[in-house]
């Protein structure tokens, strides 16, 4: 049987005096409700007896390193013990620090994998979470190539908190991104932060790893997880570590009840996006009249836009901007020259505009974005004006911010309605 004792430098064998045990957090699968897999925690008791989160001892400089390894090896043992209780199809989820490595003799004889051996336990069925990633690379590297010869799956913990890790996602390409907490936790009542949690779940998927957002414990903070393709959640809106693995179907009615809600909600608020679409629409076909009528800017001026307009420019069909920027104001049209000669065609609009089949009938809205002079929430809205000048439109989005579910169904590039 594996031993967890470490061989100290003096030679003798140190056991903690501290008692360290699973507890099993669920980790719920978004497209059936069941749980799929399940995250070991460490937990110890308290002077009064009471079951305590463990986390802190394996940070804590104040006790030695070895001491520490000691602790870390004797849980996850104790978790792999429970394979055997693993109900069917589910996974289990044990963490690994890179910060251990160094005190390994070598890689090829992984003390999880001779836990793992000891236990005639099934490797498939274990996912090691990669707690960290400051370590050095080429070792973290072979460690994942180790563990995946053996069977297991990879999964990069705390992703997002800093943006260094990058390089190293794409290079241990993990099959689970778990999304960081505190991220999630922010990202609902922050327009920001959200835009970075959606951002950062879209490129975890084009980068082939499933997305677990962590720290679930709201409904929105779900809804929001659910924005950022998130395959998998985890939080105490579905249950806190446990002792015992909760059944894998102990979940799929509630989920099944959240996805209801968010369903009712999304569906109401694409309507609301396709009816502002439609007056955005109405509102542009009308400047354009105005603006294919003008000899000058003086015939702007009977032209009262909606204050969710905040400019607009001309550009030709090669993308050069050939007016300058008309910006709405409660004193009128103000001109900005600054940006006349500027090339957009490099932007996804005007793309999805001139590969269009019928050009002069189409309307195409980019993908929302941060203003970067108002700060506000906009899009942009490109239609042709004429045969060579394309008209330009940057929009507020007034619903963004009293409305969660606005956020997820502003009008996209690719969703185009007919002009005429």
């Amino acid at each position: 049987m594996f031993q967890i004792g470490l061989e100290l430098s003096k030679g003798r064998v140190l056991y903690m005096s501290v008692t360290v045990f699973p507890y099993f957090q669920p980790i719920i699968e978004t497209a059936t409700g069941r749980i799929a897999g399940y995250e070991a925690l460490a937990r110890m008791k308290d002077s009064a007896g009471n079951v305590v989160s463990a986390g802190g001892l394996f940070s804590d400089h104040t006790i030695d390193v070895k001491e520490r390894i000691v602790l870390d090896r004797d849980v996850r043992l104790k978790a792999l013990k429970q394979l055997e209780a693993l109900p069917d199809d589910t996974f289990l989820s044990i963490n690994i620090s890179p910060e251990w490595l160094q005190y390994l003799e070598s890689l090829e004889n992984l003390p999880t994998l001779e836990m793992i051996k000891s236990l005639a336990a099934d490797s498939s069925k274990v996912v090691i979470e990669i707690t960290e990633l400051d370590g050095d690379l080429d070792v973290i590297e072979r460690l994942v190539d180790r563990y995946r010869e053996q069977g297991f799956r990879v999964a990069i913990d705390d992703f997002g908190t800093g943006f260094s890790q990058l390089d190293r996602i794409a290079l241990l390409k993990p099959d689970i991104i778990k999304l960081d907490m505190t991220l999630i936790k922010s990202g609902a009542e922050d327009d920001r932060r959200s835009s970075m949690i959606q951002m950062l779940g879209e490129l975890a998927s084009k980068l082939g790893s499933k997305v677990l957002c962590e720290g679930v414990e709201t409904e929105d903070e779900y809804y929001l997880a659910l924005s950022c393709n998130a395959v998998y959640v985890q939080g105490f809106l579905f249950s806190a570590a446990t002792e015992k693995m909760e059944a894998p179907d102990s979940t799929v009615v509630k989920v099944r009840n959240l996805l209801s809600h968010y369903r009712d909600r999304a569906i109401e608020a694409t309507s609301r996006s396709h009816w502002r679409a439609d007056k955005i629409k109405a509102e542009l076909l009308s400047l354009r009249e105005v603006l294919r009528a003008a000899n000058d800017d003086g015939d702007l001026e009977h032209f009262v836009a909606a204050d969710h307009l905040l400019r607009f420019y001309l550009c030709d069909r090669l993308g050069n901007q050939i007016s300058p920027n008309y910006e709405n104001s409660d004193k009128g049209w103000i001109k900005d020259n600054s940006h006349n000669g500027y090339n957009w065609s490099w932007r996804p609009y005007f793309f999805e505009l001139l590969g269009s089949a019928d050009t002069q009938s189409r309307l195409v809205f980019s993908e929302p974005y941060q203003d970067i002079h108002t700060g506000l929430r906009a899009q942009t809205a490109v239609l042709f004006l004429d045969n060579s000048r394309i008209l330009l439109a940057d929009l507020r989005d007034e619903q963004r911010e009293s409305d969660l579910f606005s956020r997820f169904s502003a009008m996209p590039a690719g969703w185009i309605p007919e002009i005429d």
